[in-house]
């Protein structure tokens, strides 16, 4: 597959981001450098959430693990938590922009692909009528079933 055709042209990391994140930087020389100077396995940059509800999931620690929690994942009361200073708990919005090396991702593939776990996402999904028009859905009507590459961050 790709993997193995990444490592047998020596490439050692590679740099992911999300169709959604039109302002990233591809590559980011300053990211990259750092997961390259920190001899990381993975990394992911993350921005302060606006404000507590702000429809972006959040990297943080769960049980001595960490993880991305989709925004559709925590509760209103969650999302309002402040520290003792006031600032958002749960702060770091996750942008998708993420760092593997090869060497992570096939030790993935080897040992823990079968535990990623799958994000259901409710969705309103347009679709065609008998006329072939097209119809957009006012409530949901389909729900995806979706892996995402920064799941991995939990597994290890």
């Amino acid at each position: 597959g790709i993997l193995q055709d990444m490592l047998k042209k020596g490439i050692r990391s590679v740099h992911c981001y999300c169709v959604d994140n039109i302002l990233v930087k591809v590559p980011d020389p300053l990211f990259i450098g750092c997961c390259l100077e920190r001899k990381s396995d993975c990394g992911a940059k993350v921005v302060s959430k606006a404000f507590p509800t702000e429809a972006v999931g959040v990297i943080c620690e769960c049980n001595g693990q960490w993880k991305v929690v989709e925004y559709s994942e925590i509760s209103s009361e969650t999302a309002h938590l402040t520290t003792d200073d006031g600032k958002l708990q749960f702060s770091q919005g996750n942008i998708c922009n993420h760092y593997f090396t090869t060497q992570f991702l096939q030790k993935i593939i080897e040992q823990k692909e079968k535990e990623l776990i799958h994000h259901v996402a409710k969705k309103k999904i347009p679709t065609i009528d008998a006329a072939g028009e097209k119809v957009v859905p006012e409530k949901i009507n389909g729900i995806k079933m979706e892996k995402f590459c920064f799941r991995r961050f939990q597994i290890f």
